[in-house]
């Protein structure tokens, strides 16, 4: 019949919780002009690999064929070559981006929103009417983080 046997397709995993609160979202937000849109402060950090790629790669070949340059893939001995970036931006300024040195938790994180966010949002926004946004990965939503954030809404708003 033609079928092959593969690996599913990974996809962000969804709850109809998660789906219901994208939609509130869009919706409080589907009237918003370009000049609200224009206070928004984005930012998210990721993690890039140069030597290799996480999680496992196929190749299809015949047999005899596997150290052609097509059926290789080639790694290091030690280390993932990896590293971890936050960064920001914004309709008018592109932000900081830093190189994150340590597995990204709540403190790290709130030391990466003091040093480098606030004087960002200070220099774009001087009279404290930036948006920020920020996904809701675990390390953003600590209750640290949170009431950190809430302390300075004098100087920017946390978007929900």
């Amino acid at each position: 019949m033609g079928l092959c046997s593969r690996r599913p397709t990974r996809v962000p995993l969804l709850t109809k919780r998660h789906c219901q609160l994208r939609l509130q979202w869009a919706r409080e937000h589907r009237d918003w002009i370009m000049d609200e849109w224009k206070r928004v402060v984005w930012s998210d950090e990721s993690r890039f690999l140069i030597h290799h790629v996480d999680g496992r790669v196929s190749v299809r070949r015949l047999p005899g064929q596997q150290l052609l340059p097509s059926c290789t893939a080639g790694h290091t001995q030690a280390g993932d070559g990896g590293i971890m970036l936050w960064g920001t931006f914004s309709w008018a300024a592109l932000g900081p981006v830093i190189v994150v040195e340590q597995i990204m938790k709540a403190a790290n994180y709130l030391n990466i929103i003091a040093g480098q966010l606030h004087p960002y949002m200070t220099f774009v926004f001087p009279t404290g009417n930036g948006i920020f946004q920020q996904d809701n990965a675990p390390c953003h939503k600590a209750r640290i983080v949170l009431e950190s954030l809430e302390e300075h809404t004098d100087e920017f708003h946390l978007m929900s």
